[in-house]
């Protein structure tokens, strides 16, 4: 399972760290760890059941052990568990020795890859402005969400079987892990030759990707001198677009 081998990653980067602060936005989720590192996820709010509370631990989460929270990744009893664990995570990744892929046209995910004439590109997720970015490059474009509400505009999570292995690129969407749908859907990307994980979710450990299929990360990293601003944000309902401008975007390749 690619979480667990993200958790063993990430383990000796918890030690003795614990939780100093957290927020639970309408669109996003921040976690700040003692010593100042941040990491955010996406919230999945149709997934998130109607159980009272969402949140396990709630109101006790500050001053708890990092690592006991990056566990609810595995073990989370909702999809708020499952962000707020993976949120842990990505706050320590090893952004300062991580090598960047430099693409001229920017560090947007639809750049971090060539994209061929003749390829089929899927997207996992309705991430609007990557779609745009990919509609200017591309007409052949598959677009696949679970929500039925983009019935209309996406195909639905039934139609992966059939369409995903007729395409060449495809990006994935990271709420993918917090959902638990990851490992099934690159299941069927067998002609691809490369697979993008997307979003605000993304965890940047590319030696826990080997071997997945997944062939490049692009995320972000949130900067600590930002804090104020990203908490703030992620408080008041803030999603990415007003986010974006307190972290670094990042794409890394899986070697």
């Amino acid at each position: 399972m690619i979480l667990e081998r993200i958790y063993e990653v990430a383990k000796p980067r918890l030690a003795g760290r614990r939780v100093k602060d957290i927020r639970i936005g309408l669109h996003l989720i921040a976690v700040e760890l003692d010593g100042g590192p941040i990491g955010v996820t996406y919230v999945l709010r149709n997934e998130t059941g109607h159980n009272c509370p969402a949140l396990s631990q709630a109101g006790n989460i500050i001053g708890m052990s990092a690592d006991e929270i990056a566990t609810w990744v595995l073990r989370g009893k909702n999809a708020i568990d499952s962000a707020v664990g993976l949120a842990v995570l990505n706050s320590v990744a090893d952004y300062e020795n991580l090598e960047q892929e430099y693409n001229p046209q920017g560090p947007d995910a639809a750049y971090s890859v060539a994209i061929r004439d003749t390829d089929q590109v899927g997207v996992i997720g309705y991430i609007e402005p990557l779609i745009k970015s990919l509609r200017d490059k591309t007409d052949r474009l598959f677009v696949f969400e679970r929500d039925e509400s983009f019935r209309d505009r996406a195909y639905m999570e039934s139609a992966q079987p059939e369409l995903l292995p007729k395409c060449q690129v495809l990006f994935i969407t990271s709420s993918t892990l917090i959902n638990r749908t990851l490992e099934k859907i690159l299941s069927y990307c067998s002609n691809a030759r490369e697979i993008v994980m997307v979003g605000s979710s993304t965890p940047l450990y590319p030696e826990a990707f080997k071997g997945t299929g997944i062939t490049v990360l692009a995320g972000t990293r949130w900067l600590p001198t930002n804090r104020e601003h990203i908490l703030a944000g992620v408080s008041q309902g803030a999603g990415m677009k007003q986010l974006i401008r307190f972290g670094e975007k990042m794409s890394v390749r899986v070697r």
